[in-house]
């Protein structure tokens, strides 16, 4: 459960990641202002990759959401790693 809501918090980041990545390696152009055409394999993907983009406007109000699930893993980690040395 707590994988799921990591997910999900973290999901329009890593969509607005997955669509500038897309677009560097098609050589397409991709922006908020509108669609650009990009075609690939005889595909229009210009509409998808710009509404993964305008996705990533959902980053700023998950910022703290964001933030939390970080310091939540380092904390994790850290006591993973305090019982690991414990004999």
């Amino acid at each position: 459960m707590l994988l799921a809501g990591v997910l999900i918090v973290w999901a329009p980041f890593l969509l607005l990641v997955l669509s500038l990545a897309i677009a560097r390696l098609t050589g397409c152009e991709v922006n908020e202002a509108r669609a650009n055409p990009c075609r690939v394999a005889g595909l229009d993907i210009g509409g998808l990759l710009y509404r993964m983009m305008v996705m990533g406007w959902l980053v700023l109000p998950l910022l703290p959401f964001m933030a939390l699930t970080l310091i939540g893993g380092v904390v994790a980690g850290m006591v993973a790693l305090v019982r690991a040395w414990r004999p």
